[in-house]
């Protein structure tokens, strides 16, 4: 009797501390580039007074909101929607502060503004954002910016465990105007506040549980891709067969140890020092080390497509799946995720896999065929990223 009821009590106290269905599902709209080939997911997200419409990126590894303004020249701006602060009734900021973020090749420095910002949820419930923060594009360097003609600004969604200063960021918070009963205060900088967004606003300010789900199912399945804002899809995700890792201590992304990866006979792995990996919402292809793609390449008689800049295998071959081991478990990648037919009649098919930074980079980037296979859930502020098999 002792036993059963301390059992009962963990799982109690279990289900207290961790929400399991609540939240607000957004649906993700799929992106294509000008080959028609899937490159991403895309929010739609309304900001000021009055509404404006934006199409945005879902990003898993830069942190700002961002849209396109009124004194953005970058060629990526031309026709798209901008937003403009004189234009807003309900913008508090004063000033705005160039930020910039930097991954990789590439960075985007923004000016950052406060306004409202809201989404509208299939439930038909609207999540409003009150004077949340985004930026309007000053800068771009993005070397894959081509695929993505069809957005408007980005939705990133990294650095939700960082609590103050987040890596790779540069510049100043901007003052804005705090309103209390309809009385506007002083103007109000916090300096814990660089490269903030709505939804981290929301987390620190508890207005949404700090769990985001992010599930994509494959295009072929008809099934709408969801991002969950405050809880877990029990829709989408079989959450009997979730599984956790913990995320390392360093940088912005959500990044996790892993020990090996394998395909067939394809094996990498590192015996003297730790590995990494982390998703990728914005890479239509798994990122790998160099070495052991050199190894896959061979082992599927892979060509490269120099105009696509895609390895290209006969759609007819024998596929084994991509295997990760991590210090708890197994995750197992079938081809039919990542070995990709463009058109019905396609003989070649598209091995969306790619060499990941240089030779010496070992990170292992998951992207969205990973995504079509696993629900990822964050739970940034207990330092967890979890997986579980799409429905």
């Amino acid at each position: 009797m002792r036993d059963t009821l301390i059992k009962l009590t963990v799982i109690l106290c279990t289900l207290l501390a961790r929400p399991t269905f609540a939240g607000h599902q957004v649906e993700l709209h799929p992106v294509y580039n000008k080959a028609d080939h899937h490159t991403g997911y895309a929010v739609k997200v309304m900001i000021g007074n009055p509404e404006k419409e934006f199409s945005v990126l879902l990003d898993t590894v830069t942190a700002f909101l961002w849209v396109v303004g009124p004194d953005s020249k970058h060629p990526f701006c031309h026709g798209k929607t901008t937003y403009s602060k004189v234009n807003s009734s309900t913008c508090t900021t004063l000033i705005s502060s160039p930020q910039t973020q930097l991954h990789g090749c590439q960075s985007v420095t923004v000016c950052m503004w406060n306004d409202n910002i809201s989404i509208d949820s299939l439930d038909e419930e609207r999540l409003n954002f009150t004077n949340s923060p985004f930026g309007t594009l000053l800068m771009l360097q993005w070397p894959e910016l081509e695929d993505y003609q069809q957005i408007d600004g980005v939705f990133g969604l990294s650095a939700l465990h960082i609590n103050d200063t987040v890596n790779g960021v540069l510049g100043f918070p901007s003052p804005y105007l705090k309103k209390t009963d309809d009385i506007l205060q002083l103007p109000t900088i916090e300096t814990d506040k660089i490269a903030d967004n709505p939804i981290k606003k929301a987390i620190r300010e508890k207005q949404l549980e700090p769990i985001i789900t992010i599930a994509l199912p494959s295009l072929d399945s008809y099934k709408t891709a969801v991002l969950m804002l405050g809880g877990r899809d029990d829709k989408l995700c079989d959450l009997e067969n979730e599984k956790n890792e913990w995320l390392v201590d360093f940088g912005n992304r959500y990044d996790f140890e892993y020990l090996s990866i394998n395909m067939g006979n394809a094996i990498f792995l590192n015996k003297f020092l730790k590995t990494y990996a982390y998703p990728d919402t914005t890479k239509p292809y798994i990122g790998v080390p160099d070495q052991f793609m050199q190894q896959i390449v061979r082992n599927l008689n892979a060509t490269k497509n120099e105009t696509m800049k895609k390895y290209m295998v006969d759609c007819q071959g024998s596929f084994e799946p991509f295997v990760m081991y991590t210090p708890k478990n197994i995750y197992t990648l079938g081809p039919e995720h990542f070995i990709i037919k463009h058109n019905q009649e396609d003989t070649q098919c598209e091995l969306a896999f790619r060499s990941h930074g240089n030779i010496f980079d070992q990170t292992v980037v998951l992207g969205i065929p990973f995504f079509h296979q696993f629900c990822v859930t964050l739970e940034p502020r207990d330092g967890r990223i979890n997986f579980a098999p799409i429905i």
